[in-house]
């Protein structure tokens, strides 16, 4: 059976306002993975090797509802989340355990035990002096037009 247009919107919708998960009152995390990973639906928390330079602090989008939107030029119905004030910027302090190459994210609950997302860098960034620093993409989910099936 194919979902109406009806059906799609409502799987974003649902999902960006859903308290359990990507809208939780406690804002969910955001954090830099210094090893590299083959982004797996089955990956847990315990996966990924986190970020440890000086300076490095878990993010957190904006708790509560995130945005949800269907892009124009994809197609594809996305949610992406609310990025904190100041971006997703990361940036070194000191030079403690650098050097130290950035592969990618992932996202937990505020709790970090559980994974609801990860994600590669296009190019992983090699950290090797105090002030320098990064962005993160946006970070969205996007939904293929033809899924669920």
């Amino acid at each position: 059976m194919q979902p109406s247009d009806a059906i799609l919107n409502a799987i974003a919708t649902l999902l960006a306002h859903d308290t359990a998960t990507l809208a939780n009152a406690t804002a969910n995390h955001v954090h830099l993975a210094k090893a590299p990973f083959t982004p797996a639906p089955g990956f847990d928390v315990t996966t990924f090797v986190e970020a440890d330079f000086i300076g490095y602090a878990i993010l957190s989008p904006t708790a509560g509802n995130q945005l949800e939107f269907l892009d124009p030029v994809t197609l594809l119905r996305t949610i992406e989340l609310a990025a904190p004030v100041g971006g997703w910027h990361f940036q070194t302090t000191g030079i403690t355990n650098l050097p130290q190459t950035i592969y990618g994210w992932w996202v937990t609950n505020a709790a970090d035990t559980a994974l609801y997302a990860m994600g590669l860098l296009g190019t992983p960034v090699a950290l090797q002096a105090s002030g320098q620093g990064f962005d993160l993409p946006l970070l969205r989910f996007a939904f293929l037009n033809n899924s669920p099936q």
